[in-house]
């Protein structure tokens, strides 16, 4: 295809609230400017952006997708991201490779809670912002109370496309010369109006609302036109984030092409499909970068330009395009250059934390050996996702952002790699310790019955202590055990406290004290005092009143204000304690709470019902506690069998 520099691209992401119209809208731009000779539908399952075979049947994106068109000599690189909540993720991602975010919202619906997480997304990541409001064709559709309700929750930069008043107003705070204008009553001209909506959306001080009735109308093609003539290209806006917090200018001609890898694809056909955004110089299908994560030089397969899932083949791309990259080794977050270039420290895309989380296990016992790869490739296409292999539960754990977004992970394990897996609750990591100290405790090993005999004999007390870790100390006087068996005594208790005696748990927080025993001149050996130790630490815990301990977990959970007392109520409902409540504005609130971990494990589920979407939370272990009494028989019933050492 034609190459285009940077100052002809338009880097432009679609977002907003599930159904509210962003993939139909995609479909009729690219129909519209020719790029697709028939306008697909999601309800048929042939649109170009969604084409992976789960959002065809779910009738949903759940990913970020690349399409671009050619319009007025302008290139229009297309990022649909998915508007369902547990796949937010990709709006992450997809925006950050924009200079526009397009938001749609349906006139039926008006704002919705997806729509305020997009506006919010872009206005964090510093990008230019246009409503389009969809279906205002619909009998039920209420275009003016959506223009009102946008304006209300967005604030003094919206402003009605067509409403050219206002629009010049605006407009006219972007350059000097304009406001001079404005105030001396002349009229601005077209092109004057264009080059300030493209400065006002570059510095976010406008944000347009424009209306696409029909998917087949008049105002596709004025969308397009707007796309191209006053939408930021790269060159316009302050350029791409470091991570120290300063940015670099989009520039074709520097020496040394730097790019960073924005969205990683697992395809079984072709191998891993990097999609990448250049940043300086131009990149070249024979060019081998280097990856600045890894230090090594990257030979990757093909240079593509993508429309779905279709692919052709590209021979050079300029600084601010968007490319895909087969068989690259690198993972989304990682930077490359050539020589010549700047090694830049590119700001990594912020990904929402994984708070769902199950546990995965192969259905067949063929499967177990291909899970972990199988895992390590949809965690690469999907950051949000947590993979972990707790080596004290054995068992795999993945985590996400709901129910869906697991179902669908597990869906492509099986449809892209062939492993058939199925989901779990995982295993709680109790821990077990003791609320009383015992002393005189004995512990004896005698082994005398044909060949050489072992002999042991150990007194100690127990005691609860502070720290997690075993704390061991000897008392012994007059020589009774020697020193050389101190440490297989030691040895013998921390064997012990990998599994207590009230359901098998770890134990911590105790302190053992040797205080004497007894030795055989000919049979005591190592192995009989770690036996005697054993024995001992058997016996001491049954007495020293033992307990469970449950993982306490620390949460900020953010909420809107009409929903922090509904949230407050359900943390205390499950013994779980607020400490506290912060205004963080948006009419945003953050509560600050502990909840033990066994009542967790739907919280994202309740979160996501109680507050329609909006809400959102990050959770961390802070500590153990005692398990409540009456909750132990529950807990012991359930223990893995491993734990209690059959």
């Amino acid at each position: 295809m034609k190459t285009y520099k940077s100052a002809n691209i338009r880097n432009v992401a679609f977002a907003g609230h599930n159904h509210s119209g962003k993939t139909t809208l995609v479909e009729a731009l690219l129909f519209k400017s020719g790029a697709v000779t028939k306008m697909g539908s999601i309800y048929k399952g042939d649109t170009v952006c969604d084409h992976d075979p789960e959002e065809q049947k779910r009738k949903i994106s759940l990913n970020t997708s690349l399409a671009y068109m050619e319009w007025k000599d302008t290139k229009i690189n297309i990022i649909d991201t998915p508007g369902q909540f547990d796949f937010i993720g990709g709006m992450s991602e997809g925006i950050r490779a924009a200079e526009t975010v397009v938001i749609t919202v349906s006139a039926k619906e008006g704002v919705q809670i997806g729509t305020i997480k997009a506006y919010n997304e872009a206005v964090k990541q510093k990008k230019a912002v246009v409503f389009v409001v969809t279906k205002s064709d619909d009998t039920e559709a209420k275009f003016d109370k959506t223009l009102a309700d946008i304006k209300l929750q967005f604030g003094g930069t919206v402003c009605n496309f067509t409403d050219r008043a206002a629009l010049s107003e605006l407009i006219a705070e972007t350059d000097e010369n304009l406001m001079e204008k404005f105030f001396g009553g002349e009229e601005f001209t077209d092109e004057e109006i264009a080059k300030g909506q493209q400065r006002g959306l570059s510095q976010g001080i406008l944000a347009p609302v424009v209306s696409v009735p029909a998917v087949d109308g008049d105002e596709v093609e004025a969308l397009l036109n707007m796309i191209a003539n006053a939408f930021p290209s790269p060159v316009d806006v302050d350029g791409e984030p470091l991570s120290d917090g300063k940015k670099v200018k989009y520039d074709e001609s520097a020496k040394g092409m730097s790019a960073f890898v924005f969205k990683t694809i697992a395809d079984p056909f072709v191998g891993k499909m990097s999609l990448v955004k250049i940043v300086t110089g131009s990149l070249g299908a024979k060019t081998e970068p280097t990856n600045a994560r890894t230090g090594e030089v990257e030979r990757f397969g093909k240079l593509l330009v993508v429309k779905g899932k279709n692919q052709e083949d590209l021979t050079e791309a300029f600084a601010g395009d968007i490319v895909t990259i087969t068989k690259l080794d690198a993972i989304t977050g990682d930077a490359l250059y050539t020589a010549g270039a700047t090694e830049y420290n590119f700001a990594q895309i912020e990904f929402p934390p994984a708070v769902f989380f199950k546990a995965i296990a192969a259905k067949g016992k063929g499967d177990e050996a291909k899970i972990s790869g199988a895992i390590k490739r949809i965690c690469e296409e999907d950051p949000v996702l947590n993979y972990v292999n707790n080596t004290e539960t054995r068992q795999r754990v993945i985590g996400g952002l709901g129910d869906q977004h697991l179902e669908v992970a597990i869906t492509k394990m099986k449809t892209k790699f062939g492993v058939d897996v199925e989901l779990s609750e995982p295993i709680i990591a109790y821990r077990e310790t003791i609320r009383k100290k015992v002393t005189g405790v004995e512990g004896t090993h005698k082994k005398q019955s044909g060949g050489a005999g072992q002999y042991g004999k150990v007194v100690m007390d127990f005691e609860p202590h502070t720290e997690d870790e075993l704390v061991f100390e000897e008392k012994i006087v007059g020589g009774t055990v020697s020193k050389q068996f101190f440490p297989a005594v030691e040895k013998g208790l921390r064997e012990s406290i990998l599994h207590g005696a009230v359901a098998g748990y770890p134990v911590v927080r105790i302190k053992a004290t040797l205080t004497d025993g007894k030795m055989h001149p000919v049979d005591s050996k190592e192995v009989a005092f770690i036996q005697a130790a054993k024995l001992a630490f058997k016996a001491g815990m049954k007495n020293a009143s033992p307990c469970l301990l449950e993982p306490i977990l620390s949460m900020k959970i953010l909420v809107g204000n009409d929903s922090t007392g509904d949230v407050m109520g359900v943390v205390n409902k499950r013994r779980g304690a607020v400490l506290g409540t912060t205004p963080v504005g948006n009419n945003m609130t953050e509560v600050t709470a502990e909840m033990p971990q066994s009542e967790t494990m739907d919280f994202a589920l309740v979160i996501l019902q109680m507050t329609k979407g909006l809400g959102s939370f990050t959770q961390e272990f802070a500590r153990y506690e005692t398990l409540p009494p009456n909750l132990e028989n529950e807990v012991i019933k359930n223990a893995p069998k491993y734990e209690h050492g059959e």
